[in-house]
């Protein structure tokens, strides 16, 4: 017969088991397999027993009843990782603290993950309010189909070790990993106002550690690849969907897929978040202007506030988005475009003209006006640098009429690296003829 949470203690519920033995085991096994008395071990040793009491209190305080957790099994997963630090620690010296920190903090990560699983499962069909928070690369999909699988696959478990460290110190858990996309939840039963600030925090820390993901990336050989990141504030369902071949726990809800909206209106760099995690966390966050996009669903216009600075728990500044500060220069290049309404590309073929260009965006004028903060696909004419374009994709920014046409500033969000260096190659030498004619003339 398995054993189960009541074999082992007929009358304790499954959480108070968990909780018990998580707060006596591991303490116990950390003292049992550390046979020297070297302070760096007994830092371990106190360090383990403190999280170890943490989360028996957390385990305690659940609002719910878990009669479904197997505790045993729940403790086993949390003692491997365990005996795995307890195992690096014996193989250092004394005076080295670093794998201790490490050790400690990798612990608390773990508990973390395990406590927010034990709030989900207690869900079942519950609906609740928390903070969603969907980020997306920019370039990933040039790069998977520039590389080989290994190499987009190390990139790709690279960026989400960076990011899911962030996501879980700032109290977030992740629902989902989709291809390069992450979706994460702020909050379980009874979202707060520090459920979104936690969000908003998270995200413009994400974005500030693109610095050091893209200074990996440059070292490797690789392009710099850049994140979009859409956050809302909303009621979601947590349910486990599937059949008996293959579910999982996840949340659905028509504020998760609000947040997914306005995550594919950002740009490279960009933080958009909702009115209604604005209206959280106003006091303590700078945005811009809303801008008013229609989304599917919605029948009525949507604000979109871009984030650029928060102050509280920490001060933290998304870094500033590189908006066409590369050359541009003057040109007179005809183009097709398609509209791109959500993630469906329009049918209709429209045509307009490229005024000017860098490697960063375009000024362009067409016969038809099309809203801003939609997005286009487009292939560039470069027959005359004998080079064939793959397809660009860009967001319009702002529309002005000119006379009777209307003029379009685009900025690129998804362009191959060798299309980017065709059109650097264009500016540079469109800059030496105009150079060289300026001397001529001298």
């Amino acid at each position: 017969m398995p054993t189960t949470a009541r074999n082992v203690a007929p009358g304790l519920s499954p959480r108070q088991i968990l909780g018990l033995l998580s707060a006596a085991l591991i303490p116990c096994i950390s003292a049992i397999s550390l046979t020297s008395a070297r302070g760096t071990q007994l830092i371990l040793i106190i360090g383990a027993t403190m999280i170890a009491l943490l989360f028996a209190w957390r385990l305690s305080h659940t609002k719910k009843k878990t009669d479904n957790i197997d505790p045993l099994s729940q403790v086993q997963a949390l003692l491997a990782p365990t005996h795995e630090f307890i195992d690096q620690l014996n193989n250092h010296t004394e005076n080295d603290t670093t794998i201790v920190n490490e050790s400690i903090h990798a612990l608390e990560l773990e508990f973390s993950l395990i406590t927010k699983k034990i709030d989900w499962a207690q869900s079942q069909r519950d609906t609740f309010e928390a903070t969603i928070l969907i980020s997306d690369l920019r370039g990933y999909t040039a790069i998977s189909e520039t590389y080989s699988p290994n190499e987009t696959i190390s990139l790709l478990n690279r960026y989400f070790e960076h990011m899911s460290e962030i996501i879980y110190r700032h109290n977030g858990t992740i629902d989902k990993l989709m291809g390069d996309s992450i979706l994460a939840l702020f909050g379980s039963y009874d979202g707060t106002k520090k459920d979104a600030a936690d969000a908003v925090t998270c995200a413009a820390e994400m974005q500030i550690a693109m610095y050091k993901f893209n200074r990996e990336n440059q070292q490797l050989g690789m392009p710099a690849l850049y994140m979009g990141i859409g956050i809302n504030t909303g009621k979601v369902v947590a349910s486990r969907l599937g059949s008996a071949l293959y579910n999982e726990q996840t949340i659905i809800g028509a504020d998760v897929n609000l947040t997914a909206r306005i995550e594919s209106h950002t740009v490279r760099g960009q933080v958009l978040i909702s009115d209604t995690t604005y209206q959280l966390v106003r006091d303590v966050t700078e945005v811009s202007e809303p801008m008013q996009v229609i989304v599917k669903g919605r029948r009525e216009a949507v604000p979109m506030y871009e984030l650029t600075s928060i102050s509280n728990p920490e001060h933290l500044k998304v870094p500033e988005r590189e908006i066409r500060r590369s050359p541009r220069v003057d040109v007179n290049i005809p183009f097709k475009f398609h509209v791109c309404e959500g993630k469906i590309i329009t049918s209709e073929q429209n045509i307009g003209r490229i005024s000017n260009i860098s490697t960063g965006g375009m000024l362009a004028y067409t016969d038809i006006k099309i809203d801003p903060y939609f997005f286009v696909r487009f292939a560039l004419d470069f027959n005359i640098l004998g080079i064939e374009c793959n397809d660009i994709y860009g967001k319009i920014l702002k529309v002005e009429k000119k006379k009777e046409s209307y003029e379009m500033s685009i900025e690129f969000t998804i362009i191959d690296p060798q299309d980017r260096q065709s059109i650097q190659d264009l500016v540079n030498n469109t800059l030496a003829q105009a150079q060289n004619s300026k001397y001529n003339k001298l």
